[in-house]
């Protein structure tokens, strides 16, 4: 799967991972994508799968906030293994 949408908070580590992975695998618009990864905190993820969820394209959050509950470790290593 190629067709990744990145989008990240407005925080530091979240804007330098989300150049990181856009590199690794593009950054296919999020009305086009197959998935849709947030890069920020519980509070993006919330935002963002409000904000996509009339796109039903699964959303699969990573921390590059301050509070990541809900997130799964952040890695630009093997993102698309199965």
């Amino acid at each position: 799967m190629s067709n990744i949408a990145f989008i990240a908070s407005d925080s530091l580590s979240a804007q330098d991972s989300l150049s990181v992975l856009a590199k690794i695998h593009g950054n296919t618009p999020v009305e086009k994508a197959e998935i849709i990864v947030a890069l920020g905190g519980d509070g993006f993820m919330l935002e963002a799968l409000h904000s996509t969820s009339h796109l039903d394209i699964p959303v699969y959050g990573m921390n590059r906030g301050t509070v990541g509950f809900l997130m799964n470790e952040y890695s630009s290593d093997d993102l698309l293994k199965d």
